[in-house]
């Protein structure tokens, strides 16, 4: 997968609309702390475990690629017609980083398979490398108050992401 694939796909995964909708009333700052350590931590736990997982239930890097791009037709697809997630019902104060806004906002299952599949192909640093910048862009939307339009902004990245995984999976397929 490349680079510059791998920086689009995870941004799709991400999707810093969905983020800012599930972003709680108040104080931001603790939650989106909260948010992006428990994100960018998962990330690179999954990129280091990425190559004796996928070793132990016997899956190719090719096949883990096609599965990650399969996750993200579904995240995108979720975001193209369900609305996002709001912040209620979510936990208060900075576990409100926990809930709503890192599961099910930010560290969807399309980014976590994201992770693994960049992990056992690029390596832990090159993952999270990549995967920084749309964590960030989602840290950064999530820090602003809620406004109107978010769902259709939501929805647009959403279709984003299913064109984005349609090339994640054929990039898997060829590398069969």
């Amino acid at each position: 997968m490349t680079l510059t694939l791998l920086v689009l796909a995870a941004i799709a995964a991400a999707n810093p609309f969905r983020a800012a909708s599930a972003s709680p009333a108040g104080d931001r700052a603790p939650a989106v702390v909260v948010a992006s350590s428990v994100s960018i931590g998962a990330v690179i736990v999954l990129a280091i475990t990425s190559g004796p997982v996928l070793d132990t239930i016997d899956v190719t890097g090719p096949s883990a690629r096609i599965a990650a791009g399969i996750a993200l037709v579904a995240v995108s697809l979720r975001d193209v017609v369900a609305p996002p997630p709001k912040p209620e019902p979510g936990l208060a104060g900075w576990k409100a980083g926990l809930v709503p806004l890192t599961v099910p906002a930010t560290f969807s299952p399309a980014l976590a398979i994201l992770a693994v599949a960049a992990g056992a192909d690029r390596g832990v640093a090159v993952t999270t490398i990549a995967i920084a910048p749309a964590l960030a862009l989602a840290a950064l939307a999530a820090m602003r108050p809620p406004t109107r339009g978010l769902r259709p902004a939501a929805a647009i990245v959403g279709g984003f992401g299913a064109a984005i995984a349609a090339f994640v999976v054929l990039d898997g397929i060829y590398s069969i």
